[in-house]
């Protein structure tokens, strides 16, 4: 089972019907793909419920909030920087990767 940043477990329900189709979701490991500003973000191997039949994504809700505040301070600090590249100064960064380390 992932957990998220306050190391609370997420918990999944096992039979999840798809909003789309009505489709019975797998729990599966998808990436999510961010863009703002000329600037994107891909945040991979994240839980979700995909739908066989019609592709749909549902990510639960505590994890899609922490997910959707931990993108939304990324872009603001790249927006930041950005300001910074006026005075010809190097960005401060060009890609973040960030994985669990194995215990």
């Amino acid at each position: 089972m992932d957990k998220v940043s306050d190391q609370k477990e997420v918990k999944m329900k096992k039979d999840k019907q798809c909003p789309e189709c009505h489709a019975i979701m797998e729990l599966k490991k998808t990436t999510l793909h961010f863009e703002r500003e000329g600037f994107y973000a891909d945040v991979e191997n994240v839980s979700a419920y995909i739908c066989p039949k019609c592709g749909a994504r549902t990510i639960p809700g505590n994890l899609a909030i922490n997910i959707g505040n931990t993108i939304e301070t990324l872009f603001k600090s790249a927006k930041e920087s950005e300001v910074s590249l006026e005075d010809e100064v190097t960005p401060a960064f060009s890609g973040i990767s960030f994985h669990k380390i194995s215990a």
